[in-house]
């Protein structure tokens, strides 16, 4: 497995989540404000995200893990994390 850099983390968190939101202004988002603030993300959503991110980056999310992930820096920082630990 190659390892990503954080950019392309972050768009491929950008990537899915327009997927998973299709009308997201997924470039004006605050990348300290959580998903559901900016883009009333809910839990159903949300868990397509973690899903879609999880078989996108063939890396394991846990459950107990996503209000890590709650935020587009949460998600960078917490799969750069992921993907290094699986390389």
């Amino acid at each position: 497995m190659t390892t990503m850099n954080k950019e392309q983390i972050r768009e491929t968190v950008l990537r899915v989540l327009e997927d998973v939101v299709p009308n997201a202004a997924n470039q004006a988002l605050e990348p300290n404000i959580s998903f559901h603030d900016q883009l009333e993300l809910d839990s159903i959503d949300f868990l397509r995200l973690m899903m879609n991110l999880e078989k996108e980056l063939n890396v394991t999310i846990f459950d107990f893990d996503y209000p890590k992930l709650s935020t587009l820096n949460g998600c960078e920082n917490y799969l750069s994390e992921r993907l290094t630990l699986a390389a």
